[in-house]
């Protein structure tokens, strides 16, 4: 499919970041001191206390009747209520706004109830909506995770495009040691980049443009999206931005395979080199594949020194794509996952050598690039294939649990 080139023309497009709950008003409190350009954020709440040292210029007290400044105890309807009592005000508000950020944590009160009802007031002011939301931690429980669940589903018929962050997965990437404010502070650094990267597309203006009618296109009622920015320097700084912008171990549950549009921005100091350029758009059309929408975007920013930054956004995931996915799912649960492998027994037979396996740990789009150092080349020709049937040594093992992980935690735990 021929990639489409946007004319270089500014959008001056509205853009405002809206925080709804406690969690959502955490996450503006992040952006505003880390700054985004060119947005107005917006902070939502029942809480009066709360709100009041929010550090979003615009403050919406909601249901005033209904919960007297208090919250909302973990009612996702009473959250929706409050909505509904101010919304005359959040209409005042949002008026005329081209794109509307909607934040919030799901599993409590006003951010999973409130979060869709804001977002229907949005969408009626033909807004284009974008949500990005976090579920929460294990050790909240169960009844929060399952309030987030319902709060998600119900998103997602009110908005253009979701993306879900499962705090839970933060637990892979921080220390032992690292304290509550450092783990939090990862999950809002994951929210501020997708909200950065996004609107960093619209605002800014390069030689190879992508204005609002650009984002809108690609995000408009497209359901589940992926985003990812990724930034190197120095060398293979194109491949390694790029993979950091499409491997992200928080969102590992969205592949960009299958997608139907990808918006790729690549933003340097103007000195990037036009091979560069192809390789980054190479990688990524063999990522989503062909029959993908691509729209680039190439900006120039000093501020960026020797670094480039890789913005994708894919959206438009194929039924398709989701079935094979549940498919492979099945075959874990049935003991098919691949030839030669019994669930039920947990045992192997007609094991693969070691080279067969370890060339699956680079992603499909790098392996036609794998170089063998000599000394490992030669290690491997000393290891035999084995044929016979192998006893793992325990009799529930399950494929789900030890797979569940990333590739990169397994090998580290090994």
């Amino acid at each position: 499919m021929p990639i489409k080139i946007a004319t270089n023309i500014h959008s001056g497009a509205k853009i405002k970041v809206v925080g709804v709950g406690g969690g959502g008003g955490n996450v503006l409190n992040s952006m505003v001191d880390k700054g985004i350009e060119g947005v107005e954020f917006i902070a939502i709440n029942t809480d009066a206390q709360v709100l009041e040292v929010n550090r979003a210029e615009t403050k919406i007290q909601i249901g005033r009747s209904l919960t007297k400044g208090l919250g909302t105890g973990m009612d996702d309807e009473i959250g929706y209520k409050a909505v509904e009592e101010s919304r005359n005000e959040i209409e005042e508000i949002l008026t005329g706004s081209d794109m509307v950020f909607i934040t919030a944590g799901m599993g409590g009160g006003t951010g999973t109830g409130g979060a869709p009802a804001v977002s229907r007031i949005a969408k009626s002011l033909n807004a284009l909506v974008v949500a990005i939301v976090t579920t929460p931690f294990n050790f909240e429980g169960k009844p929060k995770m399952e309030l987030a669940k319902k709060g998600i589903e119900k998103l997602k018929n009110e908005v253009d495009s979701l993306i879900v962050i499962p705090n839970q997965n933060i637990t892979r990437l921080i220390s032992k040691d690292a304290t509550k404010a450092e783990a939090f502070d990862l999950a809002n650094k994951v929210l501020f980049n997708a909200a950065r990267g996004i609107s960093k597309i619209i605002t800014d203006i390069g030689d190879i443009n992508v204005d609002f009618a650009d984002v809108r296109t690609i995000m408009r009622d497209t359901g589940e999206a992926m985003i990812g920015t990724g930034i190197a320097s120095g060398e293979n700084r194109a491949e390694r931005a790029t993979h950091d912008a499409l491997v992200n171990p928080i969102l590992d549950e969205i592949n960009i395979k299958g997608s139907k549009c990808v918006l790729t921005n690549i933003c340097s100091n103007g000195k990037i080199i036009f091979t560069e350029i192809e390789r980054i758009n190479e990688i990524i059309k063999e990522a989503a594949g062909e029959d993908a929408k691509f729209i680039i975007g190439l900006v120039d920013d000093e501020k960026m020194g020797e670094e480039i930054m890789v913005t994708v956004i894919a959206t438009g995931f194929s039924k398709k794509e989701n079935a094979a996915s549940k498919e492979t799912v099945e075959q874990k649960k049935s003991g098919k996952f691949f030839e030669g492998y019994d669930n039920q027994a947990g045992k192997i037979t007609n094991m693969p050598t070691v080279d067969e396996i370890k060339i699956y740990d680079t992603p499909s789009y790098l392996r036609r690039e794998i170089k063998l150092n000599d000394d490992l080349s030669e290690d491997i020709k000393k290891i035999k294939p084995k044929e016979e049937e192998v006893d793992l040594g325990f009799e529930d093992f399950n494929i789900d649990d030890d797979f569940s992980k990333p590739a990169f935690l397994r090998r580290q735990m090994d």
